[in-house]
């Protein structure tokens, strides 16, 4: 009952989350945290010590796992809620500005017990056992959250792809936009009453935009924070794919160009275990299963999508403090699919595809799938409309358009390494992508709401009671895995489409016509192709 639905795919799925401190800490932006973070006051509140991230991929169930279970005795089952539970539920408490008790009270009980159906640090399929092509490897796509979200809140969807023959890389931002996350490295030692020392792990609340304070005080904070939080979760990406990368030894480099990271680790809990460098499943990642070279997908959903579209019209970024040349590495992307994206936090006009956000010289193909109550927020979904008729022209002139090159009527945001904007504001010409770009799609899921795309509209008790929410959330897997596989063009023929017509919920005799409750004309299963 408190698991999440099984997914049947092609192949079982493990989930390992890995973990890789910096041995050189980065700071982004100048903000600070205040009193009402939760936090420790006047710390940096976007402060990069470590790379975190869930991988969901196709198992190998038939060898022993990461901290030596043998396959006799894996049990299909990890934790739902990220560990420590009482941490994860006071960060969703501070999200929603309750009482730490209150949320314990209602869900305490229950948050220990949701469990998803997956195999913990199994080792990864070879997938040259399945496949007639002895080099063979697994597409890689990375996964970012929302606000409030976390690296399981997507996991259904994520499961989905991955039994599909996909690596899925979760990410875990620790940029305060989780409940909460927890230092893996850092945090207070305690001894306990036989003498033994305890780690109490650092703990990093959700932060609101009044949680933080900016040193100069030159602007309201709202909009920077989410540029400098922008910027942080970019950061994140990239050194995930570079780390990844080193990992599986698909992209070897020099010793002088790897970047310090102080090993690699998987994670339990709070506490992460060194990777054990013998074993099947060391030897099981090291072996070139994983696609790492070309072809990389990437998705997020709500501020996770605004991470996706502002990828793709940014170049690489370079660490803080670095010099503006010694940028990370572009991406091979290749895939791009946008859940109801969150437009307010990136500039105007824009987003656009940028040449140097790839390593192709087109832009990659993008889908967009909105809810209906995003498609129904004119405001913003008339500026997405807007953005994608600029993603569907060859030549976009709004190509030069990114987060360094804001035009006077889109909201003040200054760049994080302001000392490079003005070396950068002049890369923009450069920006245009040349050549054929592939037409982005646009669908809407008619009754989709914008917790449709995430793990709540399956677990128990929410998925219970509304069912639909089942149907819309298996809607965006076979999207999902059709756009990944080329085959979008089939998967929308099968769905039942209309035209976008509005219609007012309610009785005409008793409800008033301003508060009939705006809603599109159709049912769950139907969408419409914009």
């Amino acid at each position: 009952m408190f698991s999440l639905p099984d997914v049947q795919g092609k192949f079982q799925v493990g989930a390992t989350t890995f973990a890789l401190p910096l041995n050189d800490p980065q700071i982004v932006g100048k903000v600070r945290l205040a009193k009402s973070s939760g936090n420790t006051p006047h710390a940096p509140a976007l402060l990069l010590e470590e790379i975190v991230f869930t991988v969901f991929y196709p198992a190998d169930i038939h060898s022993s796992s990461a901290d030596g279970t043998p396959p006799e005795k894996l049990k299909k089952s990890i934790d739902w809620v990220p560990r420590p539970v009482k941490a994860t539920l006071n960060g969703y408490a501070h999200f929603a500005k309750m009482p730490f008790w209150l949320t314990e009270l209602f869900v305490g009980a229950i948050a220990p017990r949701l469990k998803l159906p997956v195999y913990p640090n199994a080792a990864i399929l070879d997938p040259s056992e399945v496949s007639s092509d002895p080099e063979a490897q697994w597409p890689v796509i990375f996964h970012s959250h929302g606000l409030s979200g976390a690296r399981t809140t997507y996991s259904h969807v994520c499961v989905r792809i991955a039994s599909e023959g996909n690596v899925v890389v979760a990410m875990e931002h620790r940029d305060g936009t989780a409940p909460v996350v927890t230092s893996h490295f850092a945090g207070t030692t305690s001894t306990d009453t036989e003498g033994k020392g305890k780690r109490r792990p650092k703990v990093k609340y959700y932060l609101h935009p009044e949680d933080v304070m900016y040193e100069d005080g030159e602007e309201p904070p709202h909009s920077r924070f989410r540029v400098d939080q922008l910027l942080f979760r970019e950061l994140e990406i990239y050194l995930a794919y570079r780390g990844l990368a080193d990992l599986v030894n698909s992209h070897p480099r020099a010793e002088a160009e790897k970047l310090a990271f102080g090993g690699f680790y998987y994670v339990g809990g709070h506490n992460a275990y060194e990777l054990p460098t013998s074993g099947p499943f060391w030897k099981s990642w090291t072996a070139g299963r994983v696609k790492l070279r070309e072809k990389i997908g990437i998705m997020g959903h709500s501020f996770g999508a605004s991470l996706v579209l502002s990828v793709l019209s940014n170049p690489p970024p370079a660490l803080p403090g670095s010099d503006h040349e010694e940028r990370l590495e572009a991406l091979p992307l290749t895939h791009a699919l946008v859940l109801d994206p969150w437009l307010e936090p990136l500039p105007t006009p824009g987003p656009a595809p940028r040449v140097e956000a790839t390593r192709d010289s087109r832009a990659p193909r993008v889908l967009i799938l909105n809810s209906e109550e995003f498609t129904l927020w004119r405001d913003h979904f008339a500026r997405l409309r807007t953005v994608v008729q600029e993603w569907r022209q060859p030549n976009s002139p709004y190509s030069s358009c990114s987060r360094d090159n804001n035009h006077d009527d889109s909201p003040s945001r200054p760049d994080p390494r302001s000392s490079r904007s003005d070396r950068r504001h002049h890369e923009q010409d450069a920006g245009v992508k040349e050549g054929k770009t592939h037409p982005a799609k646009f669908v809407t899921l008619i009754r989709a709401k914008h917790v449709s795309f995430s793990d709540f509209s399956v677990i128990w008790p929410i998925g219970h009671l509304a069912p639909s929410g089942r149907v819309l959330l298996r809607m965006v897997g076979d999207l999902a895995l059709a756009f990944f596989n080329d085959d979008l063009g089939s998967a929308l023929d099968e769905l039942p489409k209309r035209e976008m017509e509005e219609e007012r919920r309610g009785s005409v005799k008793s409800t008033p016509p301003g508060r009939r409750k705006r809603r599109l004309k159709g049912r769950v299963g139907e969408i419409i192709v914009h």
